[in-house]
C-alpha cells in the first residue's frame, strides 16, 4: 500500500514552467499625472483599484504570485530619471466595483500589504517597471486596491514635467481617489475620478526547479534543487490536475513536508526571483 501511494505522489507533483507572464489591464492611450502619484506636489497619496472580472479577463484564472507591476508612461515629452524619495506602495483584496461617497478617505492599512518603500526613478514613454521588494499573490475571486503614498517632501521644481500615466476611463464608475499638498502629508477626504491607470502585473521568470519525493515514516518529503537567483519558492495545490491552484505557502528552503492523509492530491513548486 505505501509504494501505491509513493507512486501516486510522484505522478501528482507538478513543475511550474515558470516563463514571465505579464497581465495587462487597461487600453486607454490619453495621460494624466494625478493617479497613481502626483510629482508636482511634495505630498500625495492615490487609491484606485481593479475587478474580479477585469484581473479573470487579463488572464488571471487562478491565484499568482506577482513580482512586479508597471505603468504606462505617456505624454508628449520623454522622462528620463525623474526621481521621486519616499514612494511607499500597497496591495490588498478589494470586493467592489465603485467608490461612492463613503470611500473618499484613506483607505488605511488593514488587509494591506507593503510591496514597495523606497526611491523611484521614472523614464518613459512606455511601460515602467517596479520591482517589488515583497511579493504578493493576487487571488482573481476578489478584486485588488493599491494604494500610493508619495512622501518625498521635495518635489522637482518644473521644468522637467512630472510622470503623466496612460489611464482608461470608467465612466460611470469612479476607480480612483487622490489628495495632494505641499505642505505636509494631506489627511481628509480627496478628489474622486473615473480615470484609472493603465497597469501590468507580471511574474518572475525563473528555471523550474527539479523536484523529488521521497518516504519518511507516514510522511512524503518534497525536495527540489536550489536556484541561485530564488529568494523563495511557492507551493501551490489543487484537487485537480488543471486547477484552480491555491497558494500554499511560500519557504526559503528546498524541502516541505506533506502526510499521507493531507486531502489535496496535486502540488507545483514555484521559484521565485530575488
Amino acid at each position: 500500500m505505501t509504494k501505491q501511494v509513493v507512486s501516486l505522489l510522484i505522478l501528482i507533483v507538478s513543475l511550474s514552467l515558470l516563463s514571465a507572464e505579464n497581465f495587462i489591464i487597461g487600453s486607454g492611450s490619453d495621460a494624466q499625472s494625478t493617479v497613481p502619484v502626483d510629482g508636482h506636489y511634495n505630498y500625495g497619496w492615490s487609491k484606485f483599484f481593479y475587478t474580479s472580472s477585469q484581473l479573470q479577463t487579463a488572464g488571471i484564472l487562478n491565484p499568482v504570485e506577482i513580482t512586479k507591476i508597471a505603468f504606462q508612461i505617456g505624454g508628449s515629452s520623454s522622462l528620463v530619471n525623474y526621481l521621486m524619495d519616499n514612494q511607499s506602495i500597497y496591495i490588498g483584496p478589494f470586493p467592489g466595483t465603485n467608490y461612492g461617497n463613503d470611500y473618499l478617505g484613506h483607505p488605511g492599512y488593514e488587509n494591506k500589504t507593503l510591496i514597495y518603500n523606497g526611491s523611484i526613478s521614472f523614464n518613459g514613454p512606455g511601460w515602467f517597471f517596479i520591482t517589488l521588494s515583497t511579493p504578493y499573490t493576487i487571488n482573481p475571486n476578489s478584486g485588488v486596491e493599491i494604494l500610493w503614498e508619495n512622501r518625498d517632501g521635495s518635489k522637482i521644481p518644473i521644468p522637467p514635467i512630472p510622470p503623466q500615466f496612460c489611464f482608461t476611463y470608467y465612466t460611470p464608475y469612479k476607480r480612483g481617489v487622490y489628495l495632494t499638498s505641499d505642505a505636509s502629508f494631506p489627511a481628509g477626504d480627496g478628489t474622486i475620478t473615473s480615470k484609472c491607470p493603465n497597469i501590468c502585473f507580471s511574474t518572475g521568470g525563473l528555471e523550474a526547479p527539479q523536484v523529488e519525493i521521497s518516504q519518511s515514516g507516514n510522511s512524503f518529503i518534497l525536495s527540489w534543487t536550489l536556484i541561485p537567483t530564488a529568494s523563495s519558492y511557492s507551493i501551490y495545490v489543487s484537487d485537480l490536475p488543471s486547477g484552480p491552484w491555491n497558494f500554499l505557502t511560500s519557504i526559503t528552503g528546498n524541502q516541505y513536508q506533506l502526510t499521507a492523509t493531507d486531502p489535496k492530491k496535486f502540488y507545483y513548486i514555484k521559484a521565485i526571483s530575488r
